[in-house]
C-alpha cells in the first residue's frame, strides 16, 4: 500500500510539473512539440510501474553505469595513446623552454652584484626528464644596470672566477656534472 500512495504522489507532482511547464511556454512554433514531449513524459510516468515488471531498475541501472564506464575508459585509453604520441617532442619542449627561463633567472641572481646578466640559456633534457646539458651566455649589463658595490670587485675578479662560481650553483642546483654545463662569456667559451 505504501508503494502505491507514492507512486501516486510521484504521478501528481510530475503532472503538476508538467502543466507549469506546458503553461509557461508562449505562443509559437515550438509549442506542439513541447506539448508532444510533455505528454511523452507523462505516459511514460504512468507506464512506470509496468516497466519493472520487465527488468530490475537495480539492473538497468547497473549496465548503465557498466556502458557508462567502459566509454569513459576507452576514451581515457584514446586520450593517453595521444598524449604519449605528442608528449615525446611537444612536452620536452615546453619543459626545457621553462628550464631555461629558471637557468637566467638563477644566473641572473649570482651574477647581479658582479655588473654581469645571463643573455640567453638553452636546456636540453633526456626522455626521463632529466637535465642533459645546460648551455648559457653571460655579458656585462648595461651601465646604467650596473649598481652596488661588488661590480668592480666582480670584474676585479676576473669573468673566470665568477662564472667558475655559477657553474658550482647550477651544478648543485640542477645536480649534473660539470662537463653538462657550458657557460660563455660574451660569445667566448
Amino acid at each position: 500500500m505504501n508503494t502505491f500512495v507514492k507512486y501516486i504522489q510521484n504521478f501528481f507532482a510530475l503532472f503538476l510539473l508538467l502543466m507549469v511547464v506546458r503553461q509557461l511556454i508562449p505562443n509559437g512554433r515550438l509549442k506542439k512539440y513541447i506539448y508532444f514531449f510533455t505528454e511523452l513524459v507523462f505516459v511514460i510516468g504512468i507506464l512506470q510501474p509496468f516497466f519493472s515488471l520487465f527488468g530490475d531498475d537495480a539492473d538497468l541501472l547497473d549496465k548503465i553505469r557498466y556502458e557508462t564506464f567502459t566509454e569513459n575508459l576507452s576514451e581515457a585509453s584514446r586520450d593517453v595513446s595521444r598524449m604519449e604520441f605528442l608528449q615525446n617532442d611537444y612536452y620536452r619542449k615546453e619543459y626545457e623552454d621553462a628550464a631555461a627561463l629558471d637557468v637566467l633567472s638563477t644566473a641572473d641572481g649570482y651574477l647581479d652584484p658582479f655588473g654581469l646578466a645571463g643573455k640567453r640559456a638553452s636546456v636540453e633534457l633526456t626522455e626521463n626528464y632529466e637535465v642533459k646539458k645546460i648551455v648559457l651566455t653571460v655579458e656585462e649589463k648595461e651601465e646604467d644596470d650596473t649598481e652596488g658595490m661588488f661590480v668592480e670587485q666582480g670584474k676585479a675578479q676576473g669573468s673566470k672566477v665568477v662564472l667558475d662560481g655559477l657553474k658550482q650553483k647550477l651544478m648543485q642546483y640542477y645536480g649534473v656534472e660539470e662537463e653538462q654545463i657550458q657557460i660563455s662569456y660574451g660569445g667566448e667559451r
